[in-house]
């Protein structure tokens, strides 16, 4: 992998039915190009799965990051039983076994139950809980509206969030228009997310979680600044905390240990985080959870 490759996955973690030419557009290559680094991203297995899901703006869920380190004897046992947990999202594994646990919880009031119960079940010590920051669910309103039509639209694409439009209509007996409206709507409305499933330890490259603790009083611009000039070319995805403002996990690239090294030490002269602690993923596991369900709490129309 290289800065074009993290590039591209980090775009496609948002949007996984970005077009090629909109995904060169954003990275700055050739359509060809941007086609050969993706085809060449899924069949390294880094890139898996394309799917299609509704988004917790839909669903009005929260999503929940417990991570810490775990004394259980298997983590691939522990990543099998946390599928009995019906909200479970992800889960990463770092070195010294350290998990990151993902889920997302329809019921704020849920958030401690998911904890416990994924704390027992990985054995973890001492976990830190985590609400990730979402501003997608600040401003939900009466577009936040979802239609027979589009349960249709977005199971059609589940399995496969690049299906063309054309197969999806002919699938569903739709006209292309239809389908792309109702596509259009709900990004929009930000009620679709198109994903995929990311193994980056299947790279041969260091991809690690960066803990960033943030020293009091810094100023939430000057932190933006400092994010931005050490890891706009190598983050993939950074993870924000509405309960911990002052705590910042990015999913880094790397190409080698020395690279990640420096980087570490760049992020420590900066003066603005109190403590920068680097943990090599080396395994991710997905799970379904909740996102074959309809959202029940979401207005029907008669569409």
């Amino acid at each position: 992998m290289d800065e074009i490759d993290v590039t591209l996955c980090r775009l496609l973690i948002y949007n996984s039915r970005m077009s090629y030419s909109e995904l060169a557009r954003a990275a700055g290559v050739s359509v060809q190009t941007a086609h050969r680094r993706v085809q060449d991203l899924v069949s390294l297995g880094v890139i898996s799965r394309f799917n299609a899901s509704f988004s917790a703006r839909a669903y009005r869920s929260t999503w929940v990051l417990v991570h810490g380190p775990s004394q259980a004897p298997s983590v691939e046992r522990v990543l099998e039983e946390l599928n009995s947990e019906k909200e479970m999202d992800m889960v990463m594994v770092s070195s010294g076994k350290y998990l990151y646990i993902s889920g997302t919880v329809l019921d704020p009031g849920r958030i401690n139950r998911f904890a416990t119960a994924v704390t027992k079940i990985a054995k973890l010590v001492r976990p830190e809980v985590g609400v990730v920051y979402n501003p997608s669910l600040m401003d939900i309103d009466e577009d936040a509206t979802i239609y027979p039509l589009d349960v249709k639209i977005v199971t059609a694409l589940k399995d496969d969030a690049r299906r063309p439009v054309t197969e999806v209509a002919r699938e569903l007996g739709l006209a292309p228009r239809t389908v792309n409206r109702h596509i259009s709507r709900l990004l929009k409305g930000m009620l679709v997310h198109f994903a995929y499933e990311w193994y980056p330890q299947r790279s041969g490259d260091i991809i690690s979680a960066i803990h960033l603790s943030i020293k009091e009083g810094q100023d939430p611009e000057k932190v933006a600044v400092a994010l931005v000039r050490r890891l706009s070319t190598r983050e993939i995805i950074t993870y924000n905390f509405s309960d911990r403002p002052d705590t910042i996990i990015s999913m880094v690239w790397s190409p080698d240990i020395h690279e990640l090294n420096n980087l570490v030490l760049e992020l420590e002269r900066d003066g603005i985080f109190k403590e920068v602690v680097p943990r090599v993923v080396l395994d991710a596991r997905y799970y379904d959870g909740i996102k074959g369900s309809i959202p029940s709490n979401v207005q029907y129309g008669p569409r």
